[in-house]
């Protein structure tokens, strides 16, 4: 049995980015950048407004009611534009080239404009006030996004904007997961004694489409060494990761273990000194990952988010932790024996955690409303109102 921090060590330690591969802008969502992405151009290319107003050469307000001579106007997407010098101004609109000679832009909220003067009722009006500069946002040749970020709506934008329509980025994993369970029924199935409904797939399925993961191949076997092996072996020859729900603690009936040693697959640990959770094997085949999840549904989320995140982070390359960690006070004291690290579910509310109600293994419906986990090693086995606690904030 390894200890919480061993455990992560492990696992990071066995884990490898996936491979690169270049595609296309917009099919490039939900992926992480292998590679730097150097910015083509600078945003913007040219001088803009960021107002509609006019454009004036500053130094000729030297008082309210200044008055200029129109000499023109500046559209978005204009080309031929007026000259401003001392004693003119050109009307002009949000987005549009400044002209030459033009030192600010007055929004026209603060002029009055007829017969082709216009007066200027703001004072002072500084330098480049109202102007957006050449590369203002990016200049060209800088780092525009770095390796690890994610690609994001605002990221396809920001790149699109500079006519960037390919990246590397590192392939996504591909997921095998295998339910085991005699008395698993699936959906639509008529409820029997002895029997409950299948609910880990689902789950465990909605949690990695939420980090952009959308290759999940499920299988089923029942609680039999052979067919356990048989299933276990399929989804390690078409997949980078296999999560294994159930069928790993010490029972009769319990066949991953074994299945998995049978396939030749290395065990990395199995148990962590853990609540819930502690029957969680991790291994590897080759550079493949394999989770052995419990079969209750809170342990196998907590070991999911605890575990299973932090693998598929670096393997996906993202500079950011999926599953980010405060400090925060807890609202309720709580205390707790044993010789096992507890995970809480919880939620943060404002600047506090609160542990939920439904704490057991089994009790998935308090995860229903969680956000957070609370962690307590077993040097902080009793709290009190308000001490800082580490929380896991939950990926949204």
């Amino acid at each position: 049995m390894v200890t919480v921090n061993e455990a992560k060590q492990r696992i990071i330690a066995n884990s490898n980015t996936l491979p690169t591969v270049t595609v296309p802008l917009e099919k490039a969502g939900g992926g992480f950048l292998a590679k730097d992405v150097i910015a083509p151009i600078a945003l913007p290319p040219f001088r803009q407004s960021s107002m509609d107003g006019y454009a004036i050469v500053h130094s000729d307000i030297t008082q309210p009611g200044t008055e200029l001579r129109l000499v023109g106007e500046s559209k978005a997407g204009q080309v031929d534009l007026p000259v401003v010098n001392i004693g003119l101004a050109a009307r002009i609109f949000t987005g549009a080239p400044v002209p030459d000679g033009a030192t600010a832009v007055v929004m026209q909220e603060n002029t009055s404009a007829a017969d082709g003067i216009v007066m200027i009722n703001e004072f002072p009006v500084p330098d480049g006030k109202n102007i957006r500069r050449v590369g203002q946002q990016i200049a060209a040749g800088a780092v525009a996004l770095p390796a690890g970020t994610l690609v994001s709506p605002g990221a396809i934008g920001f790149l699109k904007g500079m006519d960037v329509n390919a990246v590397t980025v590192y392939s996504k994993p591909r997921i095998g997961l295998l339910v085991t369970g005699d008395e698993l029924l699936k959906s639509g199935e008529s409820l029997r004694p002895g029997k409950i409904y299948e609910s880990n797939s689902a789950m465990l399925k909605a949690a990695l489409n939420q980090i952009g993961i959308d290759s999940v191949t499920i299988s089923y076997a029942s609680d039999e060494l052979h067919a356990t092996i048989e299933a276990l072996k399929a989804l390690l020859e078409e997949n980078d990761v296999v999560l294994a729900s159930g069928g790993i603690s010490v029972g009769d009936y319990d066949f991953v273990g074994k299945a998995l040693e049978a396939l030749g697959a290395e065990t990395i640990f199995y148990k962590v000194r853990q609540k819930p959770g502690k029957p969680l094997l991790f291994g590897k085949k080759k550079e493949k990952l394999i989770f052995a999840l419990p079969g209750n549904p809170a342990s196998s989320l907590v070991c999911y988010y605890e575990y299973v995140l932090p693998a598929l982070q670096k393997i996906m390359g993202s500079k950011e932790p999926f599953l980010r960690s405060v400090q925060l006070p807890i609202r309720h004291a709580y205390r707790f024996d044993g010789e096992r690290d507890e995970f809480l579910k919880a939620r943060v509310e404002g600047n506090e955690v609160v542990s939920l109600d439904g704490q057991e293994s089994f009790v998935i419906g308090s995860f229903a409303i969680a956000n957070a986990l609370i962690y307590l090693p077993v040097s902080q086995n009793q709290v009190a109102v308000g001490e800082l606690v580490e929380v896991h904030l939950l990926p949204v």
